[in-house]
């Protein structure tokens, strides 16, 4: 399975961020319990020796500088970020070099979703696609709202291309157990399901092979991936 481009810097990001705020609630945990033992000990009216005072403060105090110069300075933590938004730009753009004209992808698209985000919207030479994904299976209780999600984010692409044919699909990141029915109703959405990612890219595959296509559209999609085919900027760039 391919890495995805800045995914090993943005865990990498991840972990020293989760370090770095242990060690802050390290820090403070110890200074708030000897603060209480220093409250105590003058409550039982005796006044703790300065050395006790000093080895109840200093650790503490060491576990929040340390936490400090790890996050601001020992590990760069903007850069990483910057790094690996760097490495998610230039991956789009060898993904846009290397496929066809007529088709596109943009990943977690918020411009045009009706519901949270888009986690895929895919420009094909016959239409576009609408894909939410999930790990593993999806409880009852919360399969009608994923269906529902669905729907409203295909309605905002409808509206975005309304000449456009717009297909919703769920697909599982997983391999099920039990495999999901080809197709879901909802409302007047007719949703399609995939049980894994290889389903998904032999359906796919099958229809960027197609004849035909809409550049414009792709290109559309594109910049809603923040990629500028044209070659200015992107919105976040």
């Amino acid at each position: 399975m391919k890495r995805n481009p800045g995914e090993w810097l943005r865990h990498r990001l991840l972990d020293r961020v989760l370090d770095a705020v242990l060690l802050g609630m390290a820090g403070a945990s110890w200074l708030l319990g000897a603060g209480l033992v220093l409250g105590t000990t003058r409550g039982w009216g005796q006044s703790a020796p300065e050395w006790m005072v000093w080895s109840l403060l200093l650790p503490g105090v060491g576990f929040l500088l340390a936490g400090l110069y790890k996050a601001k300075r020992g590990w760069r933590l903007g850069d990483i970020a910057k790094g690996a938004r760097a490495e998610e730009t230039v991956g789009q753009a060898i993904e846009y070099a290397l496929t066809r004209d007529a088709c596109a992808v943009a990943h977690h698209v918020e411009e045009i979703a009706r519901v949270g985000d888009i986690d895929h919207l895919v420009a094909t030479s016959d239409g576009l696609w609408v894909i939410e994904t999930k790990h593993g299976r999806v409880p009852r209780s919360e399969f009608r709202e994923t269906l529902r999600r669905i729907a409203a984010n295909v309605e905002g692409v409808r509206e975005w291309a309304p000449d456009k044919r717009v297909t919703g699909c769920l697909v599982f990141g997983s391999e099920q157990e039990k495999r999901p029915k080809r197709t879901y109703d909802y409302g007047k959405e007719t949703i399609r399901a995939f049980g894994s990612p290889t389903e998904l890219m032999r359906e796919l595959r099958s229809e960027a092979s197609g004849i035909g296509g809409s550049t414009d559209l792709a290109r559309r999609v594109w910049k809603l991936g923040a990629l500028d085919p044209d070659g200015q900027s992107g919105p976040e760039s």
